[in-house]
């Protein structure tokens, strides 16, 4: 894969990471914060709209909770939507690095849940993109008392695993130099051009620092022991375009299969986009509110007084 040796490599770069991050072992994990922490941290901004059984919708790394716009129109009628863009992405006030604990991700994991609790909601479904689809995949392995279900919208539970494992594979391969290009990132990302300048003008709203160390993490993380943990409903829905043209769509869901082998097969289950890259929203919206409005009419349960 080529392509996302690349199109990572970058980024972690333009993000003012060092290279040491990328060989350091992918074992990262959620780590629970103080009290104090948690009340100081304006985790996130917040829209609420809809009525009826409540969801959560977390947008990715660098990105406005205005990726789910399709999927809120589709889904307002019956549901109460909570469509959160995470700190120091797209606009939103970073937190203060001192108040990140053991770290951003287990930061906003904490943070999910004390909002879930505040907000008397009744085991939402939790579904995230990317880094979202990571938080997601986290909440239902560490706390399926508190949520009703998940999904995960191409997310992987150790980005870093797999960086290496490529980085092997094609270690006889040269990979493209050159500084970070946020066009040609947002190319790889989406093929909808009005997609791809949304998902820049998202990364120039964008805190630097923030966005590189969250990248770091999740280079770092590694789920996929704790997947054996899952009790609740999970459904992963992946982009098999996402390594074109480098990778064949049977090579990309195979990275996924493997890389969530340890999510119980009676909870888990995975649905594929043909055609889509990255940002399934962009490329199949129909497809992806399809997929999402079937899991919630099978798996809803309960909503906000």
């Amino acid at each position: 894969m080529n392509t996302f040796n690349s199109n990572i490599r970058t980024l972690v770069l333009a993000l003012g990471l060092t290279g040491s991050l990328i060989s350091l072992p992918a074992t990262a994990q959620p780590q629970a914060i103080s009290t104090e922490q948690q009340q100081a941290c304006a985790c996130f901004a917040v829209k609420v709209v809809g009525q009826g059984p409540a969801v959560i919708l977390i947008p990715g790394l660098a990105s406005s909770g205005e990726v789910w716009q399709s999927t809120v129109a589709a889904l307002e009628a019956d549901y109460q939507l909570h469509i959160f863009t995470l700190a120091g992405f797209a606009g939103v006030a970073p937190i203060p690095m001192q108040s990140w604990g053991e770290g951003y991700l287990a930061t906003q994991q904490q943070a999910i849940l004390r909002y879930i609790s505040e907000q008397q909601l009744d085991k939402p479904v939790v579904i995230g993109h990317s880094l979202g689809g990571y938080l997601a995949l986290a909440l239902a392995a560490t706390a399926p008392e508190q949520i009703g279900a998940a999904i995960n919208v191409d997310g992987l539970p150790a980005l870093g695993a797999l960086f290496a494992a490529n980085q092997a594979d094609n270690s006889d391969n040269k990979q493209p130099q050159g500084g970070f290009d946020p066009m040609a990132m947002a190319k790889s990302m989406t093929n909808n051009e009005q997609w791809q300048l949304r998902i820049v003008a998202d990364m120039y709203r964008s805190d630097g620092a923030t966005s590189g160390r969250v990248m770091g993490e999740l280079m770092r993380a590694d789920l996929r022991p704790q997947l054996a943990n899952i009790r609740v409903p999970v459904l992963t829905l992946g982009a098999l375009q996402h390594g074109a043209p480098y990778s064949t769509p049977a090579q990309v869901q195979q990275n996924y299969e493997t890389q969530l082998a340890n999510a119980p097969a009676q909870y888990h289950s995975f649905a594929f986009a043909g055609d889509a890259r990255h940002f399934i929203m962009a490329d199949a919206p129909d497809w992806l509110n399809q997929q999402i409005a079937q899991f919630l009419q099978q798996h809803s349960v309960g909503g906000k007084p």
